[in-house]
């Protein structure tokens, strides 16, 4: 009886007249777009945080070691690193790649103008799948290429300050204790959209910088290293470091080992902020679809206090009635869930496939709006959202054991 009669209320035809169903019509519009807005605050900062962080570990990957002087602002002390200590760090269980890398700065001249910037040498063992996934232009020289170790992949940013395109030659100065300069042909061009790094990075062949700095095969400015699980980052430091400490003991010089949240905390610090931020959007947005249906169904009630009356006379408790208008707000709440979770996926995968939504990279570190859609957390979004709705729900029905049968028949 209980659904039946929710359905008799909830009804376009036979259901509720006069101000009822405006009221159910603003109260699911309520529910819709109070649940839309949480979606996609949430789509964008995940969206956020998820690009952030793979571009960060794209450069970096999770954990770095470099030596500890270099923290203190002195580039050209290396770390020295032998196959023993490649295979020691590969064999611990959350390692999946170690990379070499060497990192020097340089000035980059053409006829026009010059740039000073970070040279990054990488091997051929590099993973350089995020470098390609966002290579604009041209691409890494071949093993078959005739250039030899005389190549540079540069950012789109510096290119273009530069003036210059695949296949063009640079001079390029490196300041030691006598300035050294190699010609280069430049044999890519890439964008991350991460502005800050594309105008600091630029990248060549790691035995070329190795050479020019007098070190020996096994000797780096550092070492990248990629974890199987990003979640156990605090792990994979520990294991990291224990392989280190033992290195340290054979090389007698001290190595600074940092997670990405170490070398870029105030990038970090910046996204825990916009947490911060979605909490208080979704509280908000809460309230608002709270308010809404509370508003709608008190009018209900009222527009139909005849109703409930009659049903008291009839020997229906309090209880029951109340079962009724919950089991007719749970039908609002659910049809105004399914307009906000179709309408907001279809917002969030339009920006993803056409990006209509631009930001700019200097300030956001991304071309665009990022919204991330996970089955997941939309799924727990809903269920929490659905149960909060309906607690809240017990406050206009206590109203229901105020309206007594022989006053409100009379009411209509």
């Amino acid at each position: 009886m209980e659904k039946f009669l929710a359905r008799r209320l909830y009804g376009r035809d036979e259901g509720v007249k006069g101000g009822s169903r405006p009221a159910i019509i603003i109260a699911t519009a309520g529910i819709a777009v109070g649940l839309a807005v949480m979606i996609i605050t949430l789509a964008v900062t995940r969206g956020f945080k998820s690009q952030i962080r793979d571009k960060v570990m794209g450069f970096s990957q999770h954990i770095t070691v470099t030596n500890s002087y270099v923290g203190m602002g002195v580039v050209e002390d290396p770390i020295t690193c032998t196959d023993s200590t490649f295979n020691a760090l590969l064999n611990q269980e959350l390692i999946e790649k170690v990379q070499p890398f060497v990192d020097k700065p340089c000035i980059i001249r053409t006829n026009e103008a010059f740039h000073g910037f970070m040279l990054k040498g990488i091997n051929a063992d590099y993973d350089r799948s995020f470098l390609n996934r966002y290579m604009i232009r041209g691409g890494f020289p071949s093993a078959q290429d005739s250039l030899g170790n005389n190549w540079i992949v540069l950012s789109r940013p510096i290119a273009d300050m530069l003036d210059l395109d695949v296949g063009s030659k640079a001079d390029v100065y490196f300041m030691q204790s006598q300035v050294r300069i190699r010609r280069l042909t430049v044999t890519g061009i890439y964008e991350t959209g991460f502005l800050e790094y594309d105008r600091m990075f630029g990248i060549a062949e790691l035995a070329l910088l190795q050479r020019l700095n007098e070190w020996s095969s096994d000797e780096y400015s550092g070492l990248e290293i990629g974890l199987s699980d990003a979640g156990r980052i605090d792990d994979g430091y520990g294991q990291v470091r224990d392989v280190i400490n033992e290195l340290e003991k054979t090389t007698k010089e001290d190595y600074l080992v940092q997670t990405m949240y170490d070398t870029h905390s105030g990038l970090f610090a910046w996204l825990e902020v916009l947490d911060l931020n979605v909490w208080i959007i979704l509280a908000l947005m809460l309230g608002i679809a709270g308010f809404t249906m509370i508003s709608g169904l008190l009018i209900i009630i009222f527009e139909r206090t005849a109703t409930i009356g009659t049903l008291k006379s009839m020997g229906a408790s309090n209880k029951t009635v109340r079962r009724i208008f919950l089991r007719l707000a749970s039908y609002i709440i659910i049809k105004g869930m399914v307009i906000g979770n179709v309408s907001a996926v279809i917002i969030c995968l339009v920006q993803q496939w056409f990006r209509i939504l631009p930001l700019d990279p200097a300030n956001y570190y991304l071309d665009s709006v990022p919204m991330q859609v996970g089955v997941g957390w939309l799924a727990i979004l809903n269920v929490v959202m659905f149960i909060l709705s309906m607690l809240m729900m017990l406050i206009p029905c206590t109203v229901i054991s105020r309206i007594v049968p022989s006053k409100s028949i009379r009411f209509e």
